[in-house]
């Protein structure tokens, strides 16, 4: 008797093959379809998803408008030639752009095991846990290998697995929370030397740009400068007025997002404008590479590292020093 054959349908695809022509795990699929309902696959005998290859095909541009920078939330429910679209637009826009810094889970040593300390507690939205990781590596790494090689991953790490469905708003705001109260923390309250050397920090593209102003002024404060931490109160008219007061040789900016404000490029402007030649302006963030040539038509300094922020601020003191 011959053996029975089974067909296999070529528009009919197991989540495994979907993971592996989408780029994306089976588990964030799950996520999205219960959690979005951006594709509906259908059931075989065995209750096992197959999906199609337009539900491959969405999946798959879903998966190119997250890594570009949209939330899953804000795009699920766009048909496939909205998103082709959306992609196309997104894509071109950076490659305009220089490609930022790519941040990558640490892999190796104790600074992995802090990363999954972290991650851990924020996915149990366990604060305290999760502030006393952070302290933890503080002590144990050093704050240049603690914002550099631990925070600046875990925070694009969070941002990613938010955007992908895989983690919810409720823990990116613990997360983000904690780390601005930290960072707070490192800047405002640790003990210092008065500094002749004195930079203001401010983000004035809203609070979500916090962090980004508050790395680089903990990172700052470590190398030796009195960092002025005005966060999103930081507007033009009070930077000014800061660095008019406090005779601060460097404003450093933080902008992580959005991407797109029609504000924010003349507010670079005016600020470049009112304050003396002298004075240097940095621009740090996530977001920053998309105002790329707003930063060079105001000779601005645009920082991706703590190694670079370091060269910058030993070329102002030299600077200082010569003056």
């Amino acid at each position: 008797m011959a053996a029975r054959q089974t067909k296999v349908s070529t528009d009919e695809h197991p989540i495994q093959v979907v993971a592996r022509r989408t780029g994306l795990t089976a588990d964030v699929i799950r996520v999205w379809e219960r959690r979005y309902s951006v594709v509906n696959p259908k059931r075989a005998n065995n209750s096992r998803r197959l999906y199609s290859d337009v539900d491959v095909q969405k999946l798959h541009l879903l998966r190119r408008a997250t890594s570009a920078g949209r939330r899953i939330g804000d795009v699920a429910a766009l048909t496939i030639h909205e998103l082709q679209e959306l992609v196309d637009n997104d894509e071109s826009a950076a490659a305009r752009v220089p490609v930022a810094k790519i941040e990558q889970r640490p892999s190796t040593g104790s600074v992995m095991e802090y990363f999954d300390d972290c991650l851990d507690a924020i996915q149990r939205l366990n604060s305290q846990d999760f502030y006393r990781s952070l302290n933890d590596a503080s002590k144990s790494l050093g704050i240049i290998f603690l914002l550099e090689d631990l925070l600046r991953p875990l925070v694009s790490h969070i941002q990613d697995e938010c955007r992908r469905g895989a983690l919810r708003d409720t823990h990116y705001a613990i997360a983000m929370y904690s780390i601005r109260g930290f960072l707070s923390n490192l800047v405002m309250n640790e003990p210092f030397a008065e500094s002749e050397y004195k930079l203001i920090c401010a983000s004035p593209a809203g609070p979500v740009s916090d962090i980004a102003a508050l790395r680089l002024a903990a990172a700052s404060k470590s190398n030796g400068w009195q960092a002025i931490f005005l966060g999103m109160y930081g507007s033009v008219h009070e930077i000014i007025y800061a660095q008019r007061k406090s005779n601060a040789q460097l404003i450093a900016i933080g902008i992580t997002r959005p991407a797109d404000d029609p504000l924010l490029p003349n507010q670079l402007r005016r600020l470049r404008n009112e304050l003396d030649s002298t004075i240097e302006i940095a621009v740090t963030g996530s977001g920053a590479a998309a105002y790329f040539d707003v930063l060079q038509e105001i000779q601005a300094n645009f920082i991706q590292t703590i190694s670079e922020l370091y060269l910058l601020l030993d070329r102002v003191k030299q600077n200082t020093r010569l003056g």
